[in-house]
């Protein structure tokens, strides 16, 4: 499989785990169906999770996926201003940007937590016209 093919590849994985997670959330009865936004760029899929959704994933350990099928270095993350993690970005000279080392499990738990907190998932499929060169951007939003 071409490099192009495994980058598509783990796009149609993060997506199908994010619907399925959305999916998983919808059943519960407190949540609300997970959000795709649709946008300009075909090469990008928005999920928005409600609190309850946000909740719901993060009890079910929904984060830990993204860490699981991405590893470490290989999705972005968008904290909010207040967030506990935000003390842990550091420059990264080779990846000439800002980084941090939070997981995904950390950021949806935070948002959780928080009244009214939820994250926002944007899955490219191509990564090389995504935000950063990643596939996965996490925002928390509260």
């Amino acid at each position: 499989m071409s490099k192009s093919g495994v980058r598509t590849a783990v796009a149609g994985v993060l997506l199908s785990v994010a619907v399925a997670t959305g999916g998983a959330v919808v059943a519960s009865p407190s949540a609300q169906a997970a959000r795709i936004v649709e946008t300009a760029n075909p090469n990008v899929v928005i999920i928005e999770l409600s609190h309850a959704d946000t909740v719901t994933a993060a009890q079910l350990g929904a984060g830990h996926v993204i860490n699981a099928v991405l590893g470490n270095d290989n999705w972005g993350v968008i904290l909010e201003d207040d967030s506990r993690y935000r003390a842990g970005s550091y420059y990264r000279p080779s990846k000439r940007t800002t980084w941090n080392n939070v997981t995904g499990q950390q950021v949806i738990a935070e948002a959780a937590a928080h009244p009214g907190g939820r994250v926002v998932l944007a899955v490219y499929v191509d990564r090389t016209k995504s935000l950063g060169g990643q596939p996965l951007w996490v925002q928390q939003i509260w």
